[in-house]
Order: C-alpha cells, then sequence, then structure tokens
C-alpha cells in the first residue's frame, strides 16, 4: 500500500462519485474499458458490469492480487500487473478491436502528463475520455491561447478533443485523502483530429518552445529559419508559445518540416 501512496494513488471511495463516473462513460457491453491503476478495484467493478471488455492496470504487486482475488468472478476484466507507461498499448488492444474504446480512470497524480501523453500520442482514437485528474493538472488541460496555464499538453489534447463536461470531487472522497481536489473530465473526439504524425510534430517543436515560453516566436525561430517567412504564412511572429492557437502550432510545424525536408 505504501509503494501506491508513492505513485500517487489516492482510492476514490465516494459511490455518489464512482457512479457519475459511470454516467460519464455512457458505457454499453461494444465497449473495450482502459483503466489506468486498478487500485483498490472501486471503479473496476462498475466497469465491469457496464461495459464489454475491461483492461485494467496496476503495477503494485500487493494491490494487483488483492482486486484480481476479489474480482475473479468477473471473466470480462483483464488484469495487468504492470506500468502502464511501458506496456505496448496497441498490441494489448489489438484482439480487441471489434470494440470501441474508451478510458475510463482516477490517474495517478504523480504520472499524470505522462500518462495524458501516451494516451493521446498513439494511433487510437477514443471514443471517449473519462479521467479524473487534479484540479489545477485539469485546468492546464484546458488553458486556452494566451493563458498562462498553457502548456504542450494543451495543444495535443485540444486538437484531439473536447471537454464535454466537468464534475469536481472534493478531496475527502478519497482515502488517503490527497492535499487536493479533483476535477473529472469528459472528453469526446474531435470531428476531424489533425494524425498521429502531426500531433508528434507539434508535441516536438511545442516541447522545445516552451522550455523558453518568455521568449517571442520570432527569437524561438531565428536558429532555425527567417522568422519573416513565418509571419509571411499569417502566424503572428510576436505572439508568445502559450499565445498560439492549435492551428497555427500545425501549420508552423508543417513550415519547419519542408524547409527541413528541402535543405541540401
Amino acid at each position: 500500500m505504501l509503494d501506491s501512496i508513492k505513485l500517487g494513488q489516492n482510492f476514490l471511495i465516494n459511490t455518489g462519485v464512482l457512479e457519475k463516473v459511470i454516467e460519464f462513460s455512457d458505457l454499453t457491453k461494444d465497449d473495450c474499458v482502459v483503466e489506468i491503476g486498478t487500485g483498490m478495484g472501486n471503479l473496476t467493478g462498475y466497469l465491469a458490469q457496464y461495459g464489454g471488455e475491461v483492461l485494467t492496470f496496476e503495477i503494485d504487486p500487493i494491490l494487483y492480487q488483492k482486486t484480481l482475488q476479489e474480482l475473479s468472478s468477473n471473466s470480462n476484466i483483464h488484469f495487468f500487473n504492470q506500468d502502464f507507461l511501458k506496456v505496448d498499448l496497441l498490441q494489448i488492444l489489438a484482439p480487441f478491436s471489434k470494440y470501441s474504446f474508451k478510458v475510463v480512470a482516477n490517474i495517478p497524480y504523480s504520472i499524470s502528463t505522462a500518462i495524458w501523453y501516451k494516451i493521446l500520442q498513439i494511433p487510437v482514437l477514443w471514443t471517449r475520455l473519462v479521467l479524473m485528474v487534479q484540479k489545477e493538472f485539469g485546468q492546464k488541460i484546458m488553458a486556452q491561447p494566451g493563458e498562462k496555464k498553457r502548456v504542450p499538453l494543451s495543444i495535443i489534447f485540444q486538437m484531439r478533443y473536447q471537454v464535454q463536461q466537468r464534475f469536481e470531487v472534493s478531496r475527502g472522497s478519497f482515502r488517503p485523502m490527497p492535499r487536493v481536489d479533483s476535477v473529472i473530465l469528459k472528453c469526446l473526439p474531435r470531428a476531424y483530429p489533425p494524425d498521429i504524425n502531426t500531433i508528434n510534430r507539434v508535441v516536438n517543436l511545442a516541447q522545445g518552445f516552451f522550455k523558453q515560453k518568455r521568449k517571442k516566436i520570432s527569437n524561438l525561430l531565428r536558429p532555425i529559419i527567417d522568422p519573416l517567412i513565418i509571419n509571411d504564412a499569417g502566424i503572428p511572429i510576436t505572439k508568445r508559445p502559450e499565445d498560439l492557437t492549435n492551428l497555427e502550432w500545425i501549420r508552423l510545424s508543417e513550415i519547419l518540416t519542408q524547409t527541413k525536408e528541402v535543405e541540401p
């Protein structure tokens, strides 16, 4: 249990909140649900009841054995005592290709960013994401151009998904009680999201630029390309990284890729 606490796992015990997660998930027997952090299995049992198949990941061997034993009567739960960040998720999902894929989870807060990147950067367009995260982290996910909380993850998330609903959860709904409040985000895929190659290009570019986020785009571009080329393409070079829109990030990544391709 101590290992789980170190990993940032706070176990959701509020039945009303669990039911809200299930409501947001709109599960059917045609869904294959990925849960990250089985924990004590409180959510897992609900997912198995309403969903088709459940793939649940738990890195803690003690919790894994506990929930495996307690939920063993559910033939549609597939337990993985593995680090979600290290598994070949596409290979694991392959046998369930006839299902619609969803992610429903109370994500361990200490590795939230890494988990979101993995979810967003694989070539699977999840039909729904219902994720409980730290409230401040949720604000970063939803931060719009020009907002100080905006980070590279805000950009690529918003390119692929939109938050349809949110529900705040008090710290008293968990054991052990975290020091922060949480929020459930219900996210639906956009009709025409960029492909994964574009997403990955934007990720690499944004992560580099945000390391010097107080600099203007013109200064960040100067070692790479004449900033006026970018300005002429309709991307204001006086902006800072947090100010660029999603479309401007895509266009910027395309121009820089094309420039690299024509270099001798």
